[in-house]
């Protein structure tokens, strides 16, 4: 598919950093970009999110460059869509469609898998008119229904409402059971540290490095979307549990984060914190200011904790401004790559926040 991209922000700046990762997130999820555009807007239109000449110009871009699709950096309301849609007779979605179908496409375990479909269908639901705006489609009345006469998005909503009460169902027994795991692990008076932080900042590399788990580390975005916990020990023997966790992104959509609470929750349950960062994004401090917001909602973020600015062999001259801004905060780091580097002073700091 080919995409128009949609930016609204006052800063020009602000706008290209948010156009690239929009762009990534696209990319991963299958869709080329043709263009993009930057609007001011000084508010909502309540009616098309941004004004009529802004719209004018979006139009003719798409249509210029056979766009199959628009798609908004910003949140859009089911309403903005559905009139969006029928001006430009486009299907436009938003960037938190973009994240719903890339973790769409990457579960691989059931519990993934079942809380994907949570997610997308509570996104879903306040936009099933999208689908059935021009239909006037009847049924004969059933049982339990509202009776004859119903239409199809009634019967819609009830389906997509009674699909999302059974995935909530098994979802809370997966997570009963990793409870039970949990509860296995902790009588066993091991340490624990999950592995957090940014998508696509090398957690699951760490992870490989320090255990040799084999997870898949490749250099895309949401590539783990299953918790994965592996035994290692420090150099004086002292075992300690290492879970590396699903990857953060701004504006992370509050549906996911509902849906994956259970796997979300390894940090909060954990003992301490890794949190993996991305020196050599230029988006280094806004990364961070994510992964604190997510930990602090998830009421981990005040853990003993080490923080690996991971990638520092492909930092530039223009990104150490923000890595020495980062530094500057006073958390516990250690600057190296992953990758590369020797794991020795890692093992040490573990040691050092699980001994406090």
């Amino acid at each position: 598919m080919r995409a128009v991209l949609v930016v609204c922000d006052d800063n020009l700046s602000d706008a290209e950093r948010k156009r690239d990762e929009l762009e990534s997130l696209c990319s991963t999820a299958g869709i080329r970009t043709v263009g993009w555009s930057h609007f001011k807007i000084k508010a909502i239109n309540p009616a098309t999110y941004i004004g009529k000449g802004q719209l004018e110009r979006l139009l003719w871009q798409a249509q210029e460059n056979e766009a199959d699709l628009i798609v908004f950096n910003n949140a859009l309301s089911p309403r903005i869509q559905r009139n969006l849609e029928a001006v430009s007779d486009l299907c436009v979605i938003d960037r938190q469609e973009i994240i719903l179908q890339i973790f769409a496409q990457r579960a691989q375990t059931r519990e993934a898998s079942l809380q994907v479909q949570l997610a997308r269908l509570q996104y879903s639901l306040p936009r099933l008119t999208r689908r059935w705006a021009n239909l006037s489609q009847q049924r004969g009345g059933v049982r339990g229904s509202k009776g004859s006469g119903e239409k199809q998005l009634e019967l819609d909503r009830r389906a997509a409402q009674n699909r999302i009460n059974i995935l909530k169902k098994r979802i809370a027994e997966i997570s009963v059971q990793r409870n039970v795991q949990r509860h296995g692990r902790s009588i066993n008076d091991i340490a624990s540290i999950a592995i957090a932080g940014y998508t696509n900042s090398g957690k699951s590399t760490l992870l490989n490095r320090l255990s040799g788990a084999g997870v898949l580390a490749q250099n895309m975005l949401f590539a783990t979307l299953d918790t994965t916990t592996r035994r290692i020990s420090l150099k004086d023997g002292t075992p300690v549990l290492l879970t590396d966790t699903v990857g953060f992104v701004s504006d992370l959509p509050h549906e996911l984060v509902d849906a994956f609470r259970s796997t979300l929750e390894e940090t909060a349950l954990a003992d301490a914190l890794i949190i993996v960062l991305d020196a050599s994004s230029p988006d280094l401090l806004l990364h961070w200011d994510t992964t604190k917001e997510v930990l602090t909602s998830l009421n981990a973020f005040d853990k003993p904790k080490l923080v690996i600015l991971n990638k520092m062999d492909l930092v530039t001259i223009e990104n150490m401004f923000a890595v020495q801004a980062f530094l500057a905060k006073g958390e516990r780091t250690i600057s190296m790559s992953v990758l590369n580097d020797s794991m020795d002073p890692v093992l040490e700091e573990i040691k050092n926040i699980i001994q406090k």
